[in-house]
């Protein structure tokens, strides 16, 4: 046995879930009835498993999972078709939505005897990582069988050329079609896994009420068997689940709602959501040191996070979940999301949470800070958006680095790197709290782990939700009454100091516990003391960061206001009483000299305002100041302040000669380097240089680079962020040279930029940096350019006044490029109704509003689509409406693709018709009235279009272009941008007047992040096109001899008369008067013969429908194909005959020598009398192609696979009519269904399945997916799976099927 110097300790399980630095171990020691038991936690995330580790039970036995439901309505299957059973071969069975006959369970309890159906695509529901290892499985065990079916094909192939091995031109010509056939089906197969896509398990949903509870069921193996499948109905009734399979491992459970006719399936987003609340809740019997911080707790899982956008929060999901907690009442809840915001404390999402689930209902909400640090202000969204919201920071301690990071060396305790700092924009501190951000716990059970290490402030905020649980669990067993407001004051005041820059501190439960003890009387704890300060507008706190804000006193007044809980409920009005009797002798001490403040304020429930002082003019340069004004109750100063205004200065440097520089900055694990600064007016974009340098040896650390400024009303969701390695390979010598990156980024003049470099706080070793910040910029003189970089060209010269305002630009590369068409679409459709109540109801009754409009476009060929709608995007947790989803559908109804509030891209293989459907949503009425007419911006891909630059406007018409310039600081030069006058057609082919080019104005080769300038071209009209009608010049012959017009009006009165036969009712009297005439005194006409042959094919259903009922498979035939009629024999001859009653009055010979003479197009030379003559002859040619092809496809409908004589000698008359046919016909035809149907009966009766395949598949290919060519799509589908069928592919008949439940939904149109 091998021996060690070291020992082998036992592992530091504690630190895997850390419950010791929070004090929560403590506190469950000492109270361990007080571990979450009596509580209910909602979490808002990617779902929920119930079968995942430590989310099955209580530490009291409970069920821990106590309510799943999905918010977004991803899981949503409309189970509006009602069907009733039929009994076959002894069993009941009913017909799914997608045909399939389903048999039912005896045993189950349903007094109406119906059944909803509906389907669902299993992918649609499922995780994106779960569908990427599920496709990557199964196409593996695809390509194994589909590889047996080449090599079958390939050895068919190389034994038929063994055997035939010179086949030429004088060759058998049916040994040459049976080599194209083996050939064909060797290069379908080889075509056909090129573009294979897994279409996933396609379920079968049924929908029933037993007489008490609606229940569902789901044929999750697809075997049309739902005998012994379980029946779920709500999982708050019963708490069961079921699982899809077992390669998938997928949990799920059902909601139904609507009275049953939608069926909500709850899966999972992601794994996020099941980590989430295992940091929180999970209870482990069997190893206790893994349970989450409260174990007792029990868990409401509401998903906001919606699979078909890759597990993206929405409006309509974050609005239901919001209104959810708010009706159920739930104690806590948990949400570890977030995005961006434009605005710091608004939005109908965050006034839901903080009048309604917060203030009425006693929810107690936690929030994550956000990923988006170590920048100041870098906070998302929801986080800090209300005072009442508990935000949390991540924080790493030594247990959690050694149990979950394996690092080689301990570092410092610290907040993670990454982790979102404060103030908010509106000067809010933003932070509340730190907690530890990582965890090693509870996953879903589909990542085949039991547990899982993450990190995040995702992880931070379950972590104090949890310990918050803890305290609310001791509250409840002592019966002690308490509010949200009380709690946070309670977490916030007693937090463990960590030299916080704004003095977060770290979560202590005892510390907090006690509190709550000490100070149960004081109701003042019961309010939450809203703080408004009267600079730019009304801010929850003061935020000195402009170079003007801070160079100069500044005396402000600040508004506090105390709210009691439910003071919005006028139904309620339970704090009446206290508002009346509350009043409070205040303090107010200012925490640093350079604020100052009055001694005293009197306040009362009405609130009171004072006036402040803060001086920055002495604060040192590009560092960031905090300080707070505190205001104690005079009669108990000792429970901590009742309320603070957070007060922070940023002064930024002002860079000389438009550049900065900093040498030799030291690193180490953890370090972060802020430097604000003053951008330079005029400048655009900003280049920094980063010199690494290793004064000693060292190792490879991550170091993080963010850029951020505070643009107003605008997110940070698309600020600048650079991660890279420093030291890495040879680079970490201290002999090496040094390393350099360099970046340049947009920047906004006039705006403070805060450059921060941070070395990841688990980066080891010491590094020392250089770096050097030049700023740019060509500023654009009088308005061309608006206030978000968006330049608009003229339709023909577009003039530039450009000026260097920063510095001397020596190459200034003046360059416009397009590389999308923008169109502009409005509405074809608005409608507005109400929502289902059922989920869409608001916690004060009122139910949502559904606006949906359509817009319709098409596109000729392959491209990239992005649509926008800017009214009501790039906004989501301020936005006004309560949401905002998409969807973009093809001509077949088909999804191509899901739309929210930010901007998403769409790969458009197929040309043709789509339908773009956008659902906004409130309860505002009014509102959406007024969004009726919202415009979508429709950006198509295009290839790169370039605008010339030129010194005059002269020089556009008459000289050369340029392509750089020089300038001096604050020197201003004039040039003229145009599109390419020269080239008549460089407009591109997709862009129509009225459309408008999108691209940028860049004035550098060099790559900025963010770009420069975006450039806008209109198309304008199109030039007016000359008139080349010819004047009649009064001599010669007449264009209209009496004989000719005589003839005319004699066609004209018979093709009126023949097209009135349809009119009249048929086998009426007089329709059969009509006919008779027509019989008369048209028998041999050619117009009246063709319309008797028409009338034979519509009498079957048309000629498609005809040749379809002949040469359907029987095995695979549907019930459509069951109802088409098949043409007889005697109507086959009737045909048959009409046509050579045509051929018979046509002289065929004459034809043929004209087209061989003057060949078969019109030559632009030909004299008039010639071009009559072909059009004369033309005609008639075509009614010769047109009865041949009545012949042959007369002979194809009643051709079978049988044989006989009769069949034979039928068989050779198609074969004699196709050929002459194929002759006579127009290549026009070759994308017509019914000629590629005529090449497939052909084939098929050769037995040349291959070939008949190729035949189909270019049809399929060739068109485009519109509403007018939709059906005979559809028709094509089905050839080409009785095809498969035919060939003895199995396997892709499958596949086949399967998609085309997906490519033609039957369940129509996609619910939002």
């Amino acid at each position: 046995m091998a021996s060690f110097d070291k020992p082998i300790g036992e592992y530091p399980v504690h630190g895997l879930m850390p419950k010791q630095d929070t004090q929560a171990a403590a506190f469950m020691k000492k109270y361990p009835e007080y571990d979450g038991r009596g509580t209910v936690v909602a979490i808002l995330d990617t779902g929920v498993d119930p079968g995942a580790a430590g989310m099955h039970v209580t530490t009291d036995g409970k069920p821990k999972v106590i309510d799943m439901v999905d918010c977004t309505g991803g899981g949503d299957v409309a189970t509006t078709k009602i069907v009733k059973p039929t009994e076959e071969n002894g069993v009941q069975v009913i017909q799914g939505l997608g045909g399939k006959k389903l048999i039912i369970d005896p045993s189950w309890k349903n007094p109406s005897n119906e059944y909803r159906v509906g389907l669902k695509r299993a992918y649609e529901l499922f995780p994106t990582e779960l569908v990427r290892r599920l496709k990557s499985e199964r196409k593996e065990q695809f390509e194994l069988k589909h590889a047996q079916l080449l090599n079958e094909g390939q050895q068919k192939l190389a034994a038929f050329q063994k055997d035939h091995p010179s086949l030429t031109g004088s060759a058998d010509e049916k040994l040459q079609a049976e080599q194209a056939d083996l050939e064909a089906r060797v290069e379908s197969l080889k075509e056909l896994i090129k573009s294979y896509d897994d279409p996933g398990v396609i379920l079968d949903c049924v929908v029933f009420f037993d007489g008490q509870e609606w229940r569902a069921v789901i044929d999750v193996d697809e075997s049309g068997d739902l005998r012994g499948q379980p029946c779920l109905t709500d999982y708050r009734k019963e708490f069961k689940y079921h699982t899809f399979g077992k390669a998938d491992l997928l949990n799920f459970s059902v909601n139904i709602y609507e009275n049953g006719d939608l069926l909500s399936i709850v899966t999972l987003a992601g794994s996020h959501g099941t980590h989430v609340a295992g940091i929180t809740a999970a209870n482990f019997p069997e190893d206790p040191a893994l349970n989450g911080v409260a174990p007792g707790a029990q868990i409401v899982s509401l998903r906001i996070g919606d699979a078909r956008l890759g597990s993206m929060e929405t409006g309509p999901g974050l609005t239901r979940a919001a209104a959810h907690m708010a009706m159920n009442k739930v104690d806590l809840a948990n949400m570890s999301y977030g995005e961006s915001s434009s605005l710091p404390n608004d939005g109908h999402f965050i006034r839901l949470l903080a009048d309604e689930a917060i203030s009425k209902s006693g929810c107690i909400f936690v929030t994550s800070a956000g990923n988006d640090g170590p920048c100041f202000s870098s906070i998302g969204a929801p986080a800090g958006m209300s005072a009442s919201f508990i935000t949390v920071g991540a924080y790493v301690k030594h247990a959690q680095m050694q149990a979950e990071y394996a690092l080689l060396e301990s570092v410092g305790e610290k907040p993670y790197t990454w982790s979102s700092r404060g103030p908010c924009t509106d000067g809010y501190q933003g932070v509340d709290i730190y907690a530890p951000g990582s965890a090693i716990t509870s996953v879903p059970v589909y990542g085949l782990n039991r547990l899982d290490l993450k990190n995040g402030t995702s992880m931070s905020s379950p972590n104090a939700c949890g310990c918050i649980a803890l305290l609310v669990s001791a509250l409840k067993a002592k019966q002690q009454s308490y509010t949200p407001y009380r709690l946070k004051s309670a977490v916030v005041q007693t937090g463990k100091s960590v030299n916080d820059p704004l003095n977060v501190g770290f979560i202590q439960v005892e510390k907090a516990w006690e509190f709550l003890e000490t100070y149960e009387s004081h109701k003042d704890l019961d309010i939450m003391f809203k703080v408004g300060v009267l600079q730019n507008g009304n801010k929850r706190g003061v935020y000195l960061r402009e170079y003007n804000e801070t160079n100069q006193v500044q005396y402000l007044t600040v508004r506090v206001r105390p709210t009691f809980m439910g003071e919005t409920d006028p139904e309620n009005p339970k704090y009446n009483l206290a508002k009346f009797e509350y009043d409070a002798r205040v303090a107010l001490v200012a925490s640093e000299s350079w604020i100052t403040v009055p001694d005293y304020l009197y306040l009362s429930s009405g609130g009171n305002a004072f006036q402040i002082k803060v001086d920055p003019t002495a604060l040192s340069e590009s560092e960031f100041h905090y300080g707070e004004i505190f205001g104690y109750d005079t009669a108990a100063p000792e429970r901590g302040p009742l309320f603070k205004v957070p007060v922070s200065v940023v002064k930024p440097t002002v860079p000389g000669k438009g550049s900065l520089e900093y040498r030799n900055v030291e690193f180490g694990p953890g370090d972060i380097m802020r430097r604000f600064v003053q951008v330079p007016e005029g400048a655009n974009y900003a280049k920094l240089t980063l010199r690494s340098k290793s004064n000693v040896d060292t190792c490879p650390a991550r170091f993080m680079l963010h850029l951020l400024q505070l643009v107003p009303k605008k997110s940070q969701k698309d600020k600048q962020t650079y991660t890279f390695l420093l030291g890495s390979g040879s680079f970490g010598d201290s002999n090496s040279e040094d390393q350099v990156i360099t970046v340049r980024f947009a920047v906004r003049g006039g705006l403070n930029m805060e450059f921060c470099l941070a070395q990841f706080w688990s980066g080891l070793g010491k590094h020392f940096v250089d770096l050097n910040i030049e700023f740019h910029g060509i500023r654009l003189a009088g308005n061309l350019a608006d206030g978000q970089g968006l330049v608009r060209l003229e339709p023909q010269v577009t003039r530039l006044d450009i000026v260097a305002g920063v510095r001397k630009e020596t190459k200034v590369e003046i360059n416009t490029s397009f590389n999308k068409v923008r169109k502009y679409l409005r509405p074809t459709e608005a409608t507005i109704a109400p929502l289902h109540a059922d989920r869409n109801t608001l916690p004060d009754s009122r139910v949502l509003c559904a606006l949906v409009l359509s817009y319709s476009f098409k596109v000729e060929n392959s491209t990239t689509v992005t649509p926008r709608f800017p009214t009501v995007m790039n906004q989501l947790y301020e936005h006004f409406l309560a949401g905002v989803f998409g969807i973009v559908y093809d001509a077949n109804r088909k999804v191509v693709g899901y739309l929210d509030v930010f901007d998403h891209s769409f790969k458009l293989d197929t040309k043709g018709e789509y339908t773009i459907m956008l659902q906004l949503t409130t309860e505002d009425e009014n509102a959406l009235e007024k969004l009726k007419s919202t415009i979508c911006e429709l950006d198509l891909n295009i290839k790169n279009v370039n605008f010339s630059t030129y010194a005059t406007i002269k020089d556009v018409f008459t000289g050369g272009t340029i392509s750089k310039v020089q300038l001096e600081k604050q020197d201003s030069k004039v040039c003229y941008i145009a599109p390419p006058l020269k080239d008549q057609q460089w407009v591109p082919k997709e862009a129509k007047p009225g459309d408008a080019l999108v691209g940028k104005l860049t004035f550098t080769s060099q790559k900025v992040d963010g770009g420069q300038y975006q450039a806008i071209y209109t198309i304008p009209p199109e030039p007016k096109s000359k008139d080349t009608t010819k004047k009649d010049s009064g001599n010669g012959k007449k264009d209209n001899e009496d004989d000719k017009v005589q003839s005319q009006l004699s066609n004209d009165i018979r093709d009126l008369q023949i097209s009135y036969l349809d009119k009249f009712g048929e086998n009426s009297p007089v329709q059969q008067v009509l006919l008779s005439k027509l019989e008369q005194d048209y028998a041999n006409d050619i117009a009246f013969l063709n319309y008797k042959i028409d009338s034979i094919w519509k009498s079957f259903g048309g000629v498609v429908e005809c040749l379809l009922s002949s040469a359907s498979s029987s095995s695979s035939s549907t019930d459509d194909d069951k109802k088409l009629k098949k043409l007889t024999k005697e109507k086959s001859t009737e045909i048959i005959e009409l046509a050579d009653k045509i051929l018979n009055q046509i002289d065929q010979a004459p034809l043929l020598e004209f087209f061989g003479r003057y060949q078969n197009k019109q030559q632009s030379d030909e004299s008039e009398e010639i071009k009559e003559q072909r059009k004369e002859i033309e005609k008639k040619a075509q009614h010769v192609a047109s009865a041949f092809k009545s012949k042959t496809l007369a002979n194809a409908c009643i051709l079978t696979k049988e044989g006989g004589e009769k069949e034979t000698k039928t068989q050779e008359e198609f074969e004699t009519n196709f050929k002459t046919w194929k002759q006579w016909k127009s290549n026009n035809d070759d994308n017509d269904l019914v000629i590629t149907l005529l090449k497939v009966k052909r084939d098929q009766l050769a037995g040349h399945y291959g070939t008949a395949l190729k035949a189909v598949e270019k049809y399929l290919s060739d068109l485009s997916i519109k509403s007018d060519t939709v059906s005979d799509i559809q028709k094509a589908w089905t050839i080409r799976r009785d095809i498969y069928n035919d060939l003895g592919w199995d396997l892709w008949h499958k596949y086949d099927t399967k998609w085309s439940l997906i490519r033609r939904p039957p369940g129509g149109l996609a619910r939002f």
